[in-house]
């Protein structure tokens, strides 16, 4: 749970009516008993999105996307819990708790409140900077670059002097300590020497924004032979360069978003910018980490990487496609002629041909990973066929969608005059390998939301489970129903823990006489996958005769599930000591009495009345 008081937030939520909330950034059309619209989250041209005044939620048929008025803050705005908080208490016009045993939370949310308004004032500081003397070079150098006044105060840009403690002693002016400077990342500190002075000295100024139109940080650009070239603020409690991107509060303004532009560094995007493509992004002077990737799926699943066309960035680019891959996007890798960079190209052949150039030149995944391998082998020769088919067979059986991976094999059939079926095989040797491999790992599970997704839809959910998802789904109705079914529930815990959860949060309800309703309790959720879940089980259709004989059937398959977990239990527990030794013979014969009475139990159990859908 957040800090926030639990009925501050239910106050929250009945506060901020759903339809008025999302009709702020979708037009909605009264239909029945709620309303639809074009989903916000996925580019679609019938109208798919709908939202219930009644239970305050919403659900995207489409894609799935649901939650109530918090979750859609967090979604569309891109905010964590916290925030959306904050966001919907300020439009509603409700002031924040203030709530007590939460000291260090608040003293971390002050330091990073600080830090933000250093770099705001440092980022105003630089920025008058570019156009005095001290500034000079660095604005010719922008201007030969091609840059207007308009693209850099659109940026913020601006010039660090070359002084030792120009940035300090403005800041000191404004009333900053050197602790809070040092802490900020804005100087640092010569112990020996007991001196402190400018982290940024003689450099072209971009600072990087989140979202919410906060300066987290800088990087800067050597106007001289200095190194390094590129320097970045220090990771801070209000910047980390492995989660930000440069240029996305920009990016993300773009509604909708259908996709994003990775190119390799500050000018490229800016340049971008400046020609029509505000989709640009980019990391901050390493490479794309997985975390970035991550940030990137929030707000685009396509993403076109721009990298440079030389032999560096083509070995960035191939490194950025599995990251992005992994992350749960769909990269693909935009080609340019004569090894130029995207600020080069754009220059000389303008945005139109640019644009056709990710329409019309990019390469998939496979593709791009094939065409590099293909580069290496010649394919005249025997040898460099095998080579390359061993090689691409590698590529493939990476591939799950199996009509994409078949076009490909029949493609390498033509060009190569091999078997489809020898390369076939190859590919199977190669996945029972690496099925070997990974034998240890299959049955871990962690966070791969994206990847694993395939996975996990596709095995069938138990009946009991799929009991727990009815009753909760029957909970969130109104305290009557609840009432009912947590007095069938008492003693028993749900084996999912998501299902638990919920039983928890009405029960909490219940307590505090507060309304049980779908969006209460998905109030309570933070994690958006939970909710996505959650509202998914919320609008799935229930069809039954009698709501007493439905809750009662679904009470029996919980209840025999528990018993058919514990019977797997005490199997497992008696097959050890089988093949360990039974040490404990008095253990032993409890145990074999354990499982005669659990099978009888369930042998004698009352099935259920109807088959749960």
């Amino acid at each position: 749970m957040p800090w926030f008081p639990e009925d501050w937030i239910d106050e929250v939520v009945s506060r901020n009516d759903i339809v008025d909330v999302v009709s702020e950034y979708v037009v909605l059309k009264p239909s029945g008993r709620g309303y639809f619209g074009l989903c916000p989250f996925h580019n679609e041209k019938t109208a798919s999105f709908h939202v219930s005044p009644e239970r305050q939620i919403y659900h995207c048929f489409g894609c799935g996307e649901g939650g109530n008025v918090v979750s859609f803050i967090m979604n569309i705005e891109r905010m964590e819990f916290v925030e959306a908080m904050k966001h919907l208490a300020e439009r509603c016009g409700m002031p924040l708790p203030e709530q007590p045993g939460h000291e260090d939370y608040k003293q971390s949310q002050t330091v990073k409140q600080q830090i933000y308004e250093i770099n705001k004032e440092c980022a105003r500081y630089f920025y008058q900077m570019l156009y005095e003397p001290d500034g000079r070079e660095a604005l010719q150098y922008l201007y030969k670059r091609g840059l207007n006044d308009r693209i850099i105060r659109i940026f913020g840009l601006g010039f660090a002097p070359d002084r030792w403690d120009s940035a300090r002693e403005y800041l000191k002016s404004k009333g900053y300590s050197d602790q809070q400077l040092l802490s900020a990342g804005i100087t640092l500190e010569n112990t020996e020497k007991g001196r402190i002075y400018d982290r940024f000295r003689n450099r072209i100024m971009f600072p990087i924004f989140n979202t919410r139109g906060m300066v987290l940080g800088f990087g800067g650009r050597v106007l001289g032979d200095s190194q390094p070239k590129y320097l970045n603020s220090p990771d801070s409690p209000a910047f980390n360069k492995s989660l930000n991107l440069f240029g996305l509060q920009l990016a993300a303004k773009q509604k909708p978003l259908e996709y994003i532009i990775l190119v390799e560094g500050y000018m490229d995007v800016i340049t971008l910018h400046q020609f029509g493509f505000p989709q640009a992004v980019a990391s901050l002077g390493t490479s794309l980490t997985e975390e970035q990737a991550k940030v990137i799926r929030r707000y685009a699943p396509d993403v076109y990487i721009a990298y440079d066309g030389d032999e560096a960035g083509q070995k960035a680019a191939m490194r950025a496609l599995d990251i992005l891959k992994d992350a749960g996007c769909k990269p693909m890798v935009v080609q340019f002629p004569n090894n130029l960079d995207p600020d080069e190209v754009l220059k000389q052949y303008g945005p139109e041909y640019f644009k056709k150039l990710l329409m019309d030149k990019r390469l998939s995944l496979v593709e791009y990973k094939l065409s590099k391998l293909r580069e290496r082998y010649n394919l005249d020769t025997i040898e460099g066929k095998v080579d390359f088919a061993t090689g691409a067979a590698q590529v493939l059986a990476k591939v799950d969608n199996l009509i994409e991976r078949d076009a490909y094999i029949k493609e390498l059939e033509t060009s190569l005059g091999i078997r489809a079926g020898a390369i076939y095989d190859q590919i199977a040797k190669i996945q029972a390998q690496q099925q070997v491999q990974n034998k240890q790992q299959r049955n871990i599970t962690g966070n791969y939301r994206y990847t694993k997704n395939k996975m996990r839809t596709a095995v069938l959910q138990p009946g009991n489970i799929k009991a727990e998802a009815h009753l909760i789904n029957l909970m969130v109705q109104g305290k009557t129903i609840a009432r009912k079914i947590l007095r069938g529930l008492e003693g028993l815990v749900l084996q999912d823990p998501l299902h638990q959860q919920v039983v928890e949060i009405v029960k909490s309800l219940l307590d505090r006489k507060d309304e049980v309703s779908e969006a209460q309790v998905l109030s309570y959720i933070e994690d958006k996958e939970d909710v996505k879940k959650l509202a998914d089980i919320f609008h799935r259709q229930m069809e039954y005769d009698n709501i007493d004989i439905f809750i009662s059937d679904c009470l029996n398959q919980v209840r025999k599930g528990i018993l058919e977990k514990q019977r797997q239990d005490i199997q497992k527990e008696i097959t050890n000591m089988d093949r360990e030794g039974i040490s404990d013979p008095d253990k032993y014969k409890s145990l074999l009495n354990e499982l005669h009475q659990l099978n009888r139990r369930l042998s004698t159990y009352k099935l259920e009345r109807r088959e749960l859908q």
